[in-house]
């Protein structure tokens, strides 16, 4: 049985390889065909050199690469907690940032942007609690970010995104959201760094195309082999 950490290791790298093959098909680098064949390719990759034979053509992608894990002497300054609220008004935060442990956002007859994507969070889970009372307040996370949510929406909408490990790994970053939208809208949404909306749109119709193709493989071939 292979050692925990290399299981660690190859997982981690496979989410890069596809997010960058992803992000390299909605910036067409390569084709439809060319995305099909490398992403089945990863998912049945066994080795961190056959992953990296995948990408090896491609442009290295800044988005594409896991946070790195702060040191010891940042995680003991971690900040613990931050309160941001919108009243009236916008709160924005974006590009490279520490996320304290536990982030408060009130969004009163105003709205914003929470983008994730550079951000640096300490292992563990970070919380996320948002209230949206006429207002509105978007999201954004990068693929390789454990999500969970649970949250209430009365007159309004809180689109839920659960992308939660399955188990418990203190040694991961998780984003634990919840909160209530009265009248108001909260989206959570992921996309790689520099990603659009209708790029990251284009991205999951793919994924979810490869998706189905692998599993009408993998069907076929059980049929083949009862035969």
């Amino acid at each position: 049985m292979a050692p925990v950490t290399s299981l660690v290791a190859l997982r981690d790298r496979r989410e890069q390889v596809i997010a960058t093959l992803t992000e390299s098909f909605a910036h067409d680098l390569v084709d439809v065909d060319e995305f099909d064949r490398r992403i089945g390719l990863a998912h049945r990759a066994t080795a961190l050199d056959e992953l990296d034979e995948l990408v090896k053509d491609l442009a290295p992608a800044s988005s594409t690469a896991l946070v790195p894990t702060p040191s010891e002497q940042a995680l003991a300054e971690w900040p613990t907690e931050r309160t941001m609220r919108a009243i009236f008004g916008n709160v924005d935060k974006k590009g490279r940032w520490s996320v304290a442990k536990k982030v408060n956002v009130t969004s009163f007859f105003g709205g914003g942007t929470l983008d994730f994507r550079e951000a640096q969070f300490a292992p563990g889970v970070t919380e996320l609690h948002v209230t949206a009372i006429m207002g509105g307040l978007v999201v954004i996370v990068p693929p390789w970010l454990a999500v969970e949510c649970d949250a209430t929406s009365v007159l309004g909408g809180f689109e839920e995104l659960d992308r939660g490990p399955g188990s418990p790994d203190p040694g991961r970053a998780m984003l634990r959201i919840t909160g209530l939208a009265l009248l108001g809208d909260v989206s959570i949404e992921t996309r790689h760094l520099g990603e659009s909306r209708r790029e990251a749109k284009k991205r999951v119709k793919m994924e979810r195309k490869e998706r189905k193709k692998l599993a009408s493989n993998q069907r076929n071939a059980l049929r083949s082999g009862d035969d």
